[in-house]
């Protein structure tokens, strides 16, 4: 047992400046500083104290509740141990559900927060292997915030009598972690009221609820004799559950409040002279039947999503085929209008060929120019098919037919000036050859 011992090593947290907290007017209250003096007195008596890395108390960080409480509220909190006059506390307090205020109340539950997060740190680097916060005022009604230490999967197991509903809210989103609560419920009677514990609240995240009608976190108002949960959990029965969960999990990362719970930390004999463990029948169905719901909620969720993605694809899908309907349609456009100006060229080189074919005459000079003619012919042919299979290959890109139009219908009226030049040579060689002959037939009346 000694070795086990150093091995494994426990932190154990308490501040007295926790205790400052307390009702204005001395009047009795459950949730008072001689919850956590009694726990930490037992500790000691015990010897359970000396044998823990003993921590104290940290204030938390604005960063930290602002995670989860707005920046109003927390200054709020801030502001109210500097209120001299408790009358204004107490008007505060009156807004709230369940809480007094005094001088004390803003440090106390900075430093309640702030220890919480410095052993869930301390846990999660592996400074300490377990440890055991007592500290108030308690959080799992409000929405306190533990910091994101990279842990992948979390799992809070919350058995006090009250359903933490904070707890709850907080990552009632959140698929990283299970927050599986056992409470005493009553139809939604018991505080805090209202069916947010009920077995059929599964949240968005995961959440299971365990409700139980006069029923069990690990705050001591479940436990046996205890005049306010009204509840019969023994001490055995809180040994037991740590136990489960030291047997599934490495290192106890939940709020622990009950000293009793430090012996089976540390790893001691359970406790003798208690009451056997007889679990609810229907207890056991309300877990059952959250489970179910949680896994159908899921379930659907996941259909939801695909579903939804199935129903984009599929408009992408029809959006698309619009889109090639619409691109097939201006393809056509421009190859009909494309085939008309090549026809058009075709029809203008036959009359040209018809025209060269009529000019060409006997003499060394008209047969050089027809020559230039037939060489400007053929290259004029050869351009305008050119042209032809350049239109043809690009009538399947709408863009590269718009920006080859231009160019093309250049060249096309650059080939007709050249033709409109060749025609207006073809007929100065005319009237010289007409000249000529005149000439010829003087010459021959003259001789």
């Amino acid at each position: 047992m000694a070795g086990e011992s150093r091995k494994r090593k426990v932190g154990l947290l308490y501040d007295e400046r926790m205790c400052k907290h307390d009702t204005p007017d001395g009047e009795d209250h459950p949730e008072c500083p001689n919850r956590i003096k009694a726990i930490w007195a037992k500790l000691q008596l015990t010897g359970l104290a000396q044998r823990c890395a003993v921590l104290g108390g940290s204030k938390a960080e604005d960063k930290h509740l602002q995670l989860v409480h707005t920046k109003e509220h927390v200054n709020l909190v801030k502001r109210l141990s500097t209120k001299k006059k408790d009358s204004r506390r107490n008007k505060i307090a009156s807004k709230l559900d369940s809480v007094y205020l005094n001088g004390g109340s803003s440090e106390a539950a900075y430093l309640a927060a702030g220890s919480v997060v410095e052993v869930a740190e301390k846990v999660a680097e592996g400074e300490l292997d377990r440890r055991f916060a007592i500290v108030r005022p308690p959080g799992h009604h409000a929405e306190a915030v533990a910091p994101d230490l990279g842990v992948k999967k979390i799992l809070i197991v919350d058995w006090d009598v009250h359903h933490g509903n904070g707890t709850q809210k907080m990552f009632w989103k959140d698929p990283r972690v299970l927050v599986f609560s056992v409470h005493r419920h009553d139809d939604g009677s018991f505080y805090p009221t209202g069916d947010d514990g009920d077995y059929d609240k599964v949240g968005e995240g995961f959440n299971i609820n365990v409700p139980w009608e006069q029923g069990r976190r690990s705050g001591f108002d479940a436990a046996v004799g205890d005049p306010r949960g009204g509840c019969f959990v023994t001490p055995y029965g809180y040994s037991v559950m740590l136990k489960k969960l030291r047997k599934d999990c490495d290192g106890i990362r939940g709020r622990v409040q009950s000293w009793v719970s430090c012996k089976v930390l540390l790893e001691e004999k359970q406790i003798e002279d208690s009451f056997e463990e007889y679990p609810y029948e229907y207890a056991r169905g309300y877990a059952h039947t959250g489970l179910h719901l949680q896994m159908s909620y899921r379930g659907r969720q996941k259909l939801l999503v695909q579903l939804s993605t199935l129903e984009v694809a599929l408009e992408e899908k029809a959006a698309l085929q619009t889109k090639v309907a619409e691109l097939q349609g201006e393809k056509l456009r421009l190859q009909d209008k494309y085939a008309a100006v090549a026809k058009e060229a075709a029809e203008q080189l036959t009359h040209v060929s018809s025209e060269l074919r009529e000019a060409k005459i006997d003499l060394d000079f008209q047969r050089e120019l027809f020559k230039k003619a037939s060489e400007e012919k053929k290259l004029l042919e050869g351009r305008v098919l050119k042209l032809e299979a350049e239109l043809q290959k690009e009538a399947s890109d709408k863009l590269r037919l718009r920006i080859s139009r231009d160019r093309y219908a250049a060249e096309v009226k650059e080939a007709a000036e050249q033709l409109a030049k060749v025609r207006s040579e073809l007929r100065e060689v005319q009237i010289d050859l007409n000249l000529h002959r005149e000439l010829l037939k003087k010459a021959t009346e003259v001789k």
